[in-house]
C-alpha cells in the first residue's frame, strides 16, 4: 500500500519493500535484506516536509522518494512535541555514517544463528536501528525491545499503527 506524501505527518516512520527499478546493486542489498529478515528492506522517519534517513550516510530526501513502495505508519503515543523531539533528535545525526558492520551482525545472527556480541554500538548504525534510536532517544517510545532492529522487526511493533503487506487479503 503506497503512501501519500500530502497524507505525511512529522513523525511518521516510513517502511520500504524492494524497489524493483532501483540499481543493481541496490536490488542486490534489498534482496539480500528480504531474504534474511523479511519484506521490508528499509526505514524512514517523516521530517518537517521531507524524510531523514540513514543511506550511506544520515540524510534528508524528499518526503516522495518512497511513495511508490513505502508503507507509512504513526506512532502511538507520538504528540507534537515528541514528535519534534524525535525529528531534532534525527536532525543532529545528518552525516553520520552508516552502520556497515551492524549489516555484517544482522547477516551473522539472522542467516548464520550466530548470537549478537557487543551489538549496541551508540553512532553507526543501520536505518531501521536509526528509526529506533530516534523514537526511543528522541520521543521516549521505544518501538521494540531489540536495539539494533532490521525493517521487518520494526513492523511488528505494537506501537506502529497502520496495515502490514501480510494483512492483505
Amino acid at each position: 500500500m503506497a503512501y501519500r506524501p500530502k497524507m505525511l505527518t512529522p513523525g511518521m516512520v516510513i517502511l520500504c519493500l524492494p524497489a524493483n527499478h532501483s540499481p543493481i546493486w541496490d536490488r542486490m542489498l534489498d534482496w539480500a535484506i528480504a531474504w534474511s529478515s523479511g519484506p521490508f528492506t528499509h526505514a524512514a522517519v517523516v521530517a518537517y516536509g521531507e524524510l531523514i534517513e540513514q543511506v550511506a550516510t544520515v540524510r534528508t530526501s524528499p518526503l516522495t522518494k518512497y511513495a511508490d513502495i513505502g508503507w507509512a505508519y504513526q506512532i502511538e503515543g507520538l504528540t507534537s512535541d515528541r514528535a519534534a523531539a524525535m525529528i531534532d533528535w534525527a536532525r543532529h545525526r545528518l552525516g553520520q555514517p552508516y552502520g556497515v558492520k551492524a549489516i555484517v551482525e544482522d547477516g551473522l545472527l539472522l542467516d548464520a544463528h550466530v548470537w549478537r556480541l557487543l551489538r549496541e554500538h551508540p553512532h553507526y548504525v543501520t536505518c531501521s536501528g536509526f528509526v529506533e534510536r530516534a523514537a526511543r532517544c528522541g520521543a521516549g517510545l521505544p518501538l521494540t525491545h531489540m536495539p539494533l532492529p532490521t525493517p521487518t522487526e520494526l513492523a511488528f511493533s505494537c506501537r506502529l499503527i497502520g496495515p502490514r503487506p501480510w494483512d492483505r487479503t
